[in-house]
């Protein structure tokens, strides 16, 4: 009884994780170059404790005391491409991050292509992080300019000026999410290479990838499987408040 009790517990709190990552992901609905958060479940430690013991022998009918948080992966499906009219946003169809640089040298990288110039006439993010060309230059605007499909950026007498810095990684969906759409390098996700399949959308932005309704139906279920194991636990302590009355009664 004490054993379902703890599995029962153990499964809330799997659901109060799984709610609080939906509800990340539906506040984010709407955040440009947002990818949705894909957390993944694995059974207790004692199943990771076997794993590593191959000479060891499993007794037969043992069970799993639940399952905990093993890893949040990143959604890497493609958002929608919504149109803006603005030349200094900038889509990513296909593979691929965009590289900028914090005010203290760190490398981070993003599919949110929302810029702006700023006063130094440099091409910066939403949030004034310096993005940068191929050769991991700062980018400097002072003239009309466009960019076309392979992230040249030219000037209006189609003279190149630079191209934009596009880079992917063996394993994308492993990458450290920092903040909502900024990402960082992991030894899993590999390091940074120059991508090759894309194509940049300049006066484009690439919408969150979240399904609202898909995020909705998991929430729902997720609250259901909370409610059925608060049940469950209630139930345990019932029978096992009768099993000690019980007892002592024979006493």
């Amino acid at each position: 009884m004490v054993r379902g009790i703890y599995t029962a517990a153990m499964g809330m709190l799997t659901d109060f994780t799984k709610l609080d990552t939906v509800s990340n992901n539906l506040a984010n609905v709407n955040t440009t170059g947002y990818r949705k958060d894909l957390p993944t479940f694995a059974t207790y430690a004692e199943r990771m404790i076997y794993a590593k013991e191959f000479q060891k022998m499993r007794p037969i009918g043992n069970l799993e005391h639940g399952v905990v948080l093993d890893r949040v992966y990143n959604d890497v499906e493609q958002g929608m491409i919504q149109e803006s009219g603005n030349s200094l946003d900038f889509a990513i169809e296909g593979e691929g991050f965009f590289a900028l640089e914090t005010p203290g040298g760190g490398i981070f990288y993003s599919r949110a292509g929302n810029f702006k110039i700023n006063q130094q006439n440099q091409l910066v993010n939403a949030d004034g992080l310096a993005v940068l060309d191929e050769n991991g230059n700062y980018i400097y605007l002072t003239e009309d300019f466009q960019v076309d499909r392979g992230g040249y950026i030219k000037d209006p007498a189609g003279n190149i000026i630079t191209r934009l810095g596009i880079y992917t990684f063996a394993n994308p969906s492993t990458l450290q999410k920092v903040g909502y759409t900024l990402y960082q390098p992991t030894q899993e996700s590999g390091q940074p290479i120059p991508a090759e399949n894309f194509r940049i959308m300049q006066g484009y932005i690439e919408l969150s990838n979240v399904n609202a309704v898909r995020e909705m139906i998991k929430m729902i279920e997720a609250q259901r499987h909370f409610e059925f194991n608060q049940r469950v636990v209630v139930t345990e302590d019932q029978m096992l408040a009768k099993l000690m009355d019980q007892v002592a009664s024979l006493r």
